[in-house]
């Protein structure tokens, strides 16, 4: 499913990188024990044996099918390789299966907790629960018109995932406990304010179209008002591709997000989802093997993604040096 992502150099479990402000892990928590170059290299390496044994399989299954050999070859490399790239990943699920999370839920006394590090006392979650409500408010009836606007300037692009468009309330309190747990002197709406994807907005184009599409609607945001936080361009990354960008409604305040895609990249984001995931989950939940096995199929995956002409001259905002 669509949802946020990060910049991947911020990977709180690699030496040198920074930590997440939703990391619930203390500021001097250990990082996860990585194995020797060795052992990584066998890890690797017995990964792509097993998702090539897996491509191979469904490449197989497809020229024996309905579509044949010839319509299989007429596929581009994203298209052909979706399928067993899918497969891997449920093959990963089988072997690595999901630990039961915790369940948020508000309790008798108005508190609010999920699981045993994320709780919000009764005034903390009222407080929350009504900064949830202003929030999602603000982003269906102010800020979603104004992107409806953007997209119909142009039909070379189209707004996706807006079922998504809203962290649900108790994802939100879930940020909040986590912010909370670092800088307990804040109030739950001023460790909201710190969470800049509570409402975000996917834009997809074609390949063509799109560095010149990213530009003019950049351009369009401004125009209505809105204020530009922070730019990403991810297109060179190996885990994640695409341009995220941070904006900010002056009137209130209110943080959002907007990411800029073509269709195939917004498919690996959903196909890496999962991946994504696990790797920003603490270290007793995800082992070093895991870990390893996660960033190679996500660097699998983007790896068959081609960056659209012109994007690598979109530069970020605030401009880094590269």
């Amino acid at each position: 499913m669509p949802v946020d992502r990060p910049d991947p150099a911020d990977n709180p479990d690699e030496p040198g990188r920074r930590r997440p402000p939703d990391d619930p892990r203390p500021p001097d928590a250990a990082p996860l024990l990585t194995p020797d170059p060795a052992a990584r290299d066998a890890i690797h390496h017995s990964y792509r044996a097993l998702v090539d044994r897996i491509y191979a399989a469904h490449r197989e299954s497809a020229r024996d099918g309905t579509r044949g050999a010839t319509a299989d070859a007429d596929r581009g490399p994203w298209e052909e390789a979706l399928p067993s790239l899918r497969a891997a990943w449920e093959e990963h699920q089988d072997r690595y299966p999901e630990r039961e999370r915790a369940t948020p839920q508000t309790h008798t006394d108005g508190s609010w907790s999920s699981g045993e590090i994320r709780k919000l006392s009764p005034d903390q979650n009222t407080e929350a629960a009504k900064a949830c409500a202003d929030i999602h408010d603000e982003g269906e009836r102010v800020i979603l018109p104004a992107m409806r606007q953007i997209e119909a300037a142009d039909p070379d692009r189209r707004l996706a995932g807006l079922e998504h468009m809203l962290k649900k309330a108790d994802r939100l309190k879930e940020k909040v406990a986590d912010v909370l747990l670092l800088e307990s002197r804040l109030s739950p709406r001023e460790a909201l304010d710190k969470v800049p994807d509570a409402v975000r907005y996917t834009f997809t184009y074609g390949p063509d179209g799109y560095a010149d599409g990213v530009r003019a609607d950049v351009e369009r945001l401004k125009a209505a008002g809105f204020e530009e936080m922070k730019l990403k361009n991810l297109w060179s990354s190996s885990q994640y591709k695409g341009l995220n960008t941070q904006w900010r409604r002056p009137e209130t305040g209110l943080r959002f997000e907007v990411q800029f895609h073509t269709p195939e990249s917004l498919q690996a984001k959903e196909l890496t989802h999962g991946a994504y995931e696990r790797l920003r989950r603490p270290e007793d939940e995800t082992t070093p093997v895991e870990r390893d096995e996660l960033e190679e199929f996500q660097c699998r995956v983007n790896a068959l993604l081609v960056a659209p002409p012109g994007s690598e001259e979109i530069r970020d905002f605030p401009e880094r040096k590269r």
